[in-house]
């Protein structure tokens, strides 16, 4: 999901060794388990913050919209939570990122309250049904007798419609129309020749109309009202949930990645602990979906200088970009396309001092 990409793209190289192999432990765990068929599939979580901070505001009422993503994000969660139970045994470190969550009678409440698009439902309570009912009854008196009112002008064009005009039924009489009706002239057609009437006689029947849908919006208010009195208390665990969310979104995403590129999580040594690389690849190459010749390095702590030759186009810039990327990755939380038995001190700092125009995605590679 777009949060959970997006902290996998906010990822930065961490100094704390303990942490990082952690990050590394918990994502080798996840990989097991894709590559045994068994991989964690989390569900996106929706961005609920905005809505959450609005919650947290004594006296604010939230939007139907807003509550459908407070109802998402539950879903997103409990979907989530399962997997992560699910994986426990074999993936501890991911069951860790497990929350509680409010009791499933929050989301049935909601499911009967408010529908995908943030629609208050008539079974949000019986008062709203009653008063759509109510809508309905009084809309169809008025349109029946506007439809017959609309018979007897001009004998009754089959092209002339009742339509809508300033929130009031009206029908559309010629101007010049010997059977103009009296009434409220709410608008008039673009040529000026139609004239859009409320006649007199439905006056009456338009408003009983009108007060039964500000009897039906009053109650969708209360509604909207008693629902954000009801999240109110649970602000703070629906945070904690969409953390969970992205959390797991974010590690299942490192576990998948590593299992499609075959890594295995290096060990994690002190600052000036031995180079070793077995396997390591360059992630762009692989990226790009093209053959990659895997390479082996071992730089012992008291060895500070690699001398690299070969012919043009013989790898050595991708040699050279890899081992400082792999071990960016790496301390990134993101297990790096290495083989087993691979090894990587902890840095400090990265530095690149290319002096050229050169691009491995572009092929493009000088000295």
């Amino acid at each position: 999901g777009p949060l959970g990409a997006a902290r996998i793209r906010g990822r930065r190289p961490g100094a704390d060794a303990e942490a990082v192999r952690e990050a590394l432990a918990a994502v080798d765990e996840v990989a097991a388990l894709e590559r045994s068929g068994r991989g964690v599939a989390v569900a996106a979580a929706p961005d609920a913050a905005p809505v959450l901070l609005r919650l947290v505001r004594e006296g604010s009422t939230l939007e139907g919209r807003e509550i459908a993503v407070v109802a998402r994000l539950l879903e997103a969660g409990r979907r989530t939570a399962d997997e992560l139970r699910r994986v426990a045994a074999d993936a501890p470190r991911a069951a860790r990122l497990a929350v509680p969550l409010p009791h499933a009678d929050l989301d049935r409440r909601l499911a009967r309250s408010i529908d995908a698009d943030g629609a208050v439902l008539d079974a949000a309570s019986p008062a709203l049904a009653a008063a759509r009912r109510e809508v309905r009854t009084a809309r169809e008196r008025l349109v029946k007798r506007l439809e017959a009112l609309l018979r007897g002008v001009d004998g009754g064009a089959e092209d002339a419609t009742i339509t809508l005009r300033n929130g009031r039924y009206v029908i559309p009489v010629r101007r010049e129309s010997r059977q103009r009706p009296d009434g409220i002239v709410h608008d008039e057609s673009s040529s000026g020749a139609t004239l859009f009437i409320e006649p007199s006689a439905t006056i009456p029947l338009g408003n009983a109309e009108r007060e039964a849908e500000i009897a039906e919006e009053r109650e969708v208010r209360r509604v909207l009202a008693e629902l954000t009195v009801l999240l109110r208390p649970w602000a703070e665990s629906l945070a904690g949930v969409q953390e969970m969310c992205v959390a797991a979104d974010d590690l299942a995403a490192r576990g998948r990645y590593a299992a499609r590129c075959d890594a295995v999580a290096p060990a994690v040594g002190a600052p000036g602990a031995p180079i070793v690389v077995r396997g390591g690849r360059h992630p762009i190459l692989l990226a790009r979906g093209i053959p990659v010749v895997p390479f082996d390095l071992i730089l012992a702590p008291g060895e500070r200088t690699v001398l690299v030759s070969g012919p043009n186009t013989g790898g050595k810039t991708v040699f050279l970009k890899a081992v400082g990327l792999l071990a960016a990755l790496a301390q990134s939380g993101i297990v790096p396309p290495l083989g087993a038995g691979s090894s990587l001190p902890l840095f400090h700092r990265f530095h690149a001092d290319i002096g050229d125009h050169q691009s491995i995605a572009a092929d493009l590679s000088t000295f």
